[in-house]
């Protein structure tokens, strides 16, 4: 019997507490045009520092990375097979749907809109991963308690 390693479910919330802020702050950094620490959030001040702004970056990114990491790479409440099968269906969907829009960008994107891309490109595939993983895991859900 194949055993897949799996964190521990606490590490789910903590997955959590790390994803929505460091997902919030890349959104608010992506409509200010990723240019560090969003600007309409302090408007009396003109300029932030760069370490402020190298501080933001990492925050966004590496928060989101491990956040999502924690989320999807712990066990659920009741792991069995069948949750492990959802696990891996979510995982191929993500990565089917990951290369097909990083594909269809290779070939309508240039310059910096390719480059915009490609930042938001980095917490593609875990994010559409959690995404799928949770609706899927919603949709047992729902199923099981039409069942009883």
């Amino acid at each position: 019997m194949n055993k897949t390693i799996l964190l521990p479910y606490p590490f789910k919330r903590i997955g959590w507490v790390l994803f929505i802020p460091a997902a919030l702050l890349g959104i608010l950094m992506g409509i200010d045009g990723f240019n560090g620490f969003p600007s309409f959030l302090l408007p009396g001040a003109a300029e932030t520092s760069q370490t402020l702004d190298r501080i933001c970056n990492n925050a966004a990114l590496i928060g989101t990375l491990v956040g999502a990491l924690f989320i999807t790479c712990s066990r659920e409440r009741i792991e069995d097979e069948l949750i492990g099968r959802i696990r891996l269906n979510a995982l191929l969907a993500a990565l089917s749907i990951h290369f097909g829009i990083s594909v269809a960008a290779a070939l309508l994107l240039y310059d910096l809109s390719y480059l915009n891309f490609m930042i938001f490109n980095l917490c593609l595939l875990p994010v559409l991963f959690l995404v799928i993983e949770r609706v899927l895991l919603w949709r047992l859900g729902k199923e099981a308690a039409h069942e009883e």
